[in-house]
């Protein structure tokens, strides 16, 4: 045989034998967006949050240099010198697309004219647990916006910092991946595999701290199939992926929607502790890390148990990842707040 036939031989056998895992790849992750090719740039501009407001958990919402997160309903707003600014004196509203409830809002505002002295507001919003729909949407109106914040309300811890009561470490006695307690903060090392939470969590807000060392692949997965291996969302920690993940996956920066939304750096940074947010509300689905928001994204897929497939809204475990056999990653300081 020439070696022209022989290579196409090769090349239709290889095509036949590897259609199987293809077709099976994307009936799991069902269709993707196309990566991102481009690295993002580090986003810079935004005013950040004292270390003691992230250990509080607050977060922007209003991140001084862009309209992320926010939605006008009526008239048009701009980003002018770090402010948050609607573009008529009256009859203009913009909300932000993430509906919290449970939890306290402040900012100062000053006419749209830009005369008049500065005023602080603060809002106390409340979850309507007979009807959850009813929990109303963060709205501004006409005027100029600065320093607008959010802190979560009625947060409960899911670790004690001295044992693993509420965890579980899988794939059970597995010798690839260990779970231990470091300095009051959860130590995963190895991998493949994950620690999965006992409790099941549909819409949530959850806020934790993690630290790593060197670039490591990681990520918070949420709404998982309960006592299936990474079965859910998963919202990625790598602070610093090699330039080809960005050729081959979307979401893979800290933050990001992992296969589903690029997630925007802003500078989470290896050795030194990270705090991150994740937001889950029927299909809307939102990230901070270090207080400033990475991910707005709605699942407009068709329900699917299985998350990788389509759109999960129903209650899930929260898995921690460890990647592979190079994992070295610390949590601590993990809350929960049920929406």
């Amino acid at each position: 045989m020439k070696r022209i036939e022989k290579i196409f031989v090769a090349c239709f056998l290889f095509s036949v034998l590897t259609f199987p895992f293809r077709v099976f790849e994307a009936e799991i992750f069902g269709a993707e967006p196309k990566p991102e090719v481009v690295k993002p740039e580090v986003l810079t501009g935004f005013e950040p949050l004292s270390e003691a407001e992230l250990q509080s958990g607050w977060l922007r919402l209003f991140d001084g240099v862009s309209l992320y997160g926010w939605l006008p309903v009526e008239g048009k707003y701009t980003v002018q010198g770090g402010l948050l600014v609607s573009e008529q004196k009256e009859n203009c509203q913009i909300r932000f697309t993430s509906q919290f409830g449970n939890s306290i809002v402040t900012g100062e505002r000053r006419p749209a004219n830009a005369e008049g002295n500065w005023t602080s507001f603060a809002l106390n919003l409340k979850t309507d647990k007979s009807d959850r729909s009813k929990t109303p949407d963060i709205k501004l109106d006409s005027g100029q916006f600065r320093n607008i914040k959010i802190k979560p309300q009625e947060m409960k811890s899911l670790f004690d910092g001295k044992t693993l009561n509420g965890w579980k470490v899988k794939p059970k006695d597995d010798a690839r991946i260990e779970a231990k307690i470091e300095n009051g903060a959860i130590r995963l090392i190895g991998g493949s595999g994950a620690i999965e939470s006992a409790g099941r969590y549909g819409d949530f807000i959850l806020q934790l701290e993690y630290k790593t060392d060197k670039p490591i692949n990681s990520g918070v997965f949420f709404r998982c199939i309960p006592d299936e291996l990474m079965n859910g969302y998963e919202c990625q920690i790598f602070n610093n992926p090699p330039d080809d993940d960005y050729k081959k996956f979307i979401g893979t920066d800290t933050g990001g929607i992992f296969r589903r939304q690029v997630g925007r750096k802003v500078g989470a940074k290896d050795g030194e502790w990270n705090h991150l947010t994740i937001f889950a509300r029927g299909t809307k689905i939102s990230t901070w890390v270090n207080g400033i928001q990475t991910a707005d994204w709605t699942d407009e897929r068709k329900a699917n148990p299985n998350p990788r497939r389509g759109c999960r809204t129903e209650a899930g475990t929260i898995q921690f990842q460890g990647h592979d056999p190079a994992t070295d990653i610390m949590f601590r300081n993990i809350r929960i707040g049920e929406l």
